[in-house]
């Protein structure tokens, strides 16, 4: 049977996929090599060989009418808070912080008061997925920021004084 097939079905199959993946006769690899085949497949045969192996639950038929199925939920390694405005304000701020506290961590401790400022905002962006990397930059920044200031606190703390002789 060399039908063609379009989205509605190729998603079907995904949904079959995804439901054998959850519950443990895929692998995420396999899976993730069968979803590939399935997103260009052009036929129902390309589809039903992907499902071949697999128990009956988890057939199709192509000339059944497609019926809605349970979505997958999202695989936990992305990130998946939507953006907002307030995710993108906090994490610019973490950003701004942070930069700001590198330069400061020589002002007893202000800067590592900015560090940990930083630290603290960028903890939304870090699982927005449009805000990640900036906010990745910010906690990293934030903590560079506050070790500096520790070392500079340390230091002036630390020093040996020498005293002035005429």
């Amino acid at each position: 049977m060399n039908e063609r097939i379009g989205n509605a079905q190729r998603t079907h199959v995904l949904d079959l996929l995804g439901n054998a993946l959850q519950e443990g006769y895929l692998d995420l690899p396999e899976f993730e090599q069968r979803m590939s085949i399935v997103t260009a497949a052009k036929t129902a045969d390309e589809l039903m060989s992907q499902l071949a192996d697999l128990p009956l639950q988890f057939r199709w038929d192509p000339r059944a009418p497609s019926s809605p199925t349970v979505r997958v939920p999202p695989l936990p390694s992305a990130p998946t808070t939507a953006p907002g405005r307030d995710t993108r304000t906090t994490t610019i701020a973490s950003l701004v912080l942070a930069i700001a506290s590198i330069p400061l961590s020589v002002c007893f401790g202000i800067g590592g008061l900015l560090g940990i400022a930083a630290v603290v905002l960028s903890r939304p962006g870090l699982r927005s997925s449009n805000d990640h990397g900036k906010a990745m930059i910010g906690l990293v920044l934030g903590c560079v920021g506050i070790a500096a200031s520790i070392v500079m606190v340390l230091l002036f703390i630390f020093m040996p004084t020498t005293p002035t002789t005429r």
